[in-house]
């Protein structure tokens, strides 16, 4: 397959890179020093699950329109430039060509279904982490499943090609039969981590670690079992209970992408997250108080350091 990944980053960095070792077409599109670091020297992956690797060569550019059509692009963008990278990504699309985000939340895949057509977007989520360390170089530090699979449900062709091109590659991938509910448990675990970890500005194990910040944490899982429920998606009885789990055994390294952009002052995803939730909450009339406090906590330092 040939295979585009918008936004290079952690996530898309990790995908385009195991693709394109296993001999896959790739190219990536990225920005800034990552860019010029990509197109300088290659990719560096560093991992203890796939085994560390150079990639001395890689196709990278700002540009699309530089690629050509491919068979699927991988949306590595942030929420926030999501409608302008969907609309940058026009001159990748051939007649079948379909785009899979990366990205956290539960409406991703209709913003972009609104600018390029719903036809052409899978749904997709990820429960791995790998993030940037350097310009050029990756870090894989959790190697959860990439789930994804079309919005009305059920398999089909197109995902299970891309699910046999990335298990050839060595990714550990899986196509869904109810990517709806799979968005959905992904995005409860991830907002409450990314908002309470934000807010206390500690790593996973930290959180994990302390009762206080633990109890936190797993008032706000609730919070989003409520809301998934109260929207009509089916969910497991334990899944707050397989959160906690999940939460209790992630290396010390774990650090959600929330926490990494407020220590580099970076913008945050918190609409995306606790915005989501708060607005949710009040449509259906559901209460979210915990999320609404790391809401009013995070907001000052949505756009980068508060003045």
């Amino acid at each position: 397959m040939r295979i585009a990944i918008m936004g290079a980053g952690g996530l898309g960095g990790y995908y385009g890179a195991m693709l394109a070792h296993g001999g896959e077409s790739v190219a990536f599109i990225a920005r800034g020093e990552h860019l010029r670091a990509l197109q300088r020297d290659g990719l560096h992956m560093e991992s203890a699950h796939v085994g560390d690797f150079h990639l001395p060569q890689v196709d990278a550019t700002d540009d699309p329109a530089a690629i050509g059509s491919v068979d699927v692009v991988l949306m590595g963008v942030k929420a926030y430039d999501l409608e302008a990278a969907s609309e940058a990504i026009r001159p990748l699309l051939g007649p079948d060509t379909f785009v899979v985000p990366l990205l956290n939340g539960v409406d991703m895949e209709e913003r972009i279904g609104a600018v390029l057509g719903p036809e052409r977007v899978l749904g997709g989520t990820v429960f791995l982490s790998c993030n940037v360390i350097a310009p050029g170089r990756l870090r894989h530090v959790f190697n959860g499943p990439f789930v994804f699979g079309e919005l009305a449900g059920g398999l089909s062709d197109r995902a299970g090609a891309l699910e046999a091109t990335l298990r050839a590659a060595g990714v550990n991938a899986e196509q869904s039969p109810d990517i709806r509910r799979d968005l959905w448990r992904k995005f409860i675990m991830v907002a409450a981590l990314a908002g309470v970890s934000g807010a206390t500005r500690i790593p996973t194990r930290a959180v994990m670690a302390d009762p206080d910040t633990r109890a936190l944490f797993e008032g706000a899982l609730r919070e989003g079992e409520a809301l998934a429920r109260a929207s009509g998606v089916s969910l497991e009885d334990d899944v707050v209970a397989r959160h906690l789990a999940f939460a209790d055994g992630v290396s010390p390294q774990h650090t959600v992408s929330m926490l990494l952009d407020l220590r580099a002052g970076r913008r945050l995803e918190l609409d995306v997250f606790q915005g989501t939730i708060v607005r949710l909450g009040e449509r259906l009339g559901v209460p979210t108080p915990i999320h609404r406090v790391l809401y009013a906590a995070l907001k000052p330092h949505v756009n980068g350091p508060p003045a």
